[in-house]
């Protein structure tokens, strides 16, 4: 009888034990579940302050948070009349789009564009908000795949997913709605000549008005040069210059723009011949085929034009 009782006083304590055990290692758990949640919420409200999307599981990529409706989009296209195209730079290859404005983000720059990194996001930003402020805006990233060290991925699309992490910078799908891409540009005037093929493709008709936006010391060439090729009537062309914030531009800058490239341009407006014909050919690694005219047949001539004069033909806009 003795070693019954002693036995049952120890059940007792194995249970009570147990009891105790599982109720603390619960309220652990429980504990542990509310201070994550609380932590996440914290991290997420610093995020939204600090003006970025919070991160889902696999990072901000190449997911819409939103997808469009197709109907709608296509319905605010017909509506489009005047192209905003901001002209590509470089190529992000990172995963995660949010930072993109990141000083150590992975972009693919030239020496000389090291330092350029804040003026390629203010370009993003300023062309968002000018077609933020006309609902009759088609708002064009133009870039093609233009670095073996991208891979295939292109400027435009680049442009256009780092505008999407950042939320259109405040102005969400209204913006979205209106952004496309041209993914096939390898110089400056195909950024320009191509935006408008690709508006004729999308909206069913050619632009009224055209703004570019890219860098102040590129003025010229659009203004002069590039819109000039096209027979683009001046006062339908707009031009807005943006540098980086936080320190001016080298004072040879204007100096380097006239002998790389304002120089051969001036000879060879269409960039068909010599050194303009190589450097779109080293700008296209993957080999891509352009598409174009296809989506713009009433200006076919003009693609394939070669002059050191204005193209004379009929063109679909006033002159």
């Amino acid at each position: 009888m003795p070693e019954d009782k002693t036995d049952k006083r120890r059940s007792c304590f194995s249970h009570s034990f147990r009891r105790l055990w599982f109720k603390g290692h619960v309220n652990s758990l429980l504990t542990g579940a509310v201070l994550g949640a609380t932590v996440t919420i914290v991290v997420t409200q610093l995020q939204f302050t600090w003006g970025k999307l919070p991160h889902t599981s696999r990072s901000r990529g190449t997911e819409l948070l939103q997808p469009p409706n197709q109907e709608n989009v296509q319905a605010t296209w017909s509506n489009c009349r005047d192209l905003v195209m901001v002209a590509g730079h470089s190529v992000f290859t990172g995963a995660n789009f949010e930072d993109a404005d990141e000083a150590s983000a992975p972009w693919i720059l030239l020496s000389y564009q090291k330092k350029q990194l804040g003026a390629y996001l203010n370009h993003i930003r300023t062309g968002v908000e000018i077609a933020a402020k006309n609902n009759e805006a088609l708002l064009v990233f133009s870039g093609g795949e233009t670095r073996i060290s991208g891979g295939p991925r292109s400027e435009g699309q680049s442009y256009w997913w780092v505008a999407d992490a950042h939320t259109w910078f405040g102005h969400g799908a209204r913006v979205r709605d209106r952004a496309i891409t041209e993914e096939h540009a390898r110089d400056s005037f195909e950024n320009l000549l191509f935006s408008v093929c690709r508006f004729r493709e999308i909206v069913g008709r050619y632009p009224e008005t055209i703004t570019v936006v890219s860098f102040t010391f590129k003025r010229k060439r659009f203004e002069t040069v590039h819109s000039e090729a096209l027979r683009w009537p001046s006062s339908k062309f707009r031009y807005v210059g943006m540098d980086m914030d936080d320190m001016a531009l080298p004072k040879d800058v204007h100096k380097f723009e006239y002998l790389n490239s304002l120089k051969h341009f001036k000879s060879d407006p269409y960039g068909c011949k010599g050194v303009l014909a190589e450097k779109k050919a080293q700008r296209n690694p993957f080999k891509r085929q352009i598409p174009y005219p296809e989506g713009c047949p009433e200006i076919r001539a003009l693609f394939s034009y070669c002059g050191e004069t204005p193209f004379n033909g009929p063109l679909p806009w006033r002159t």
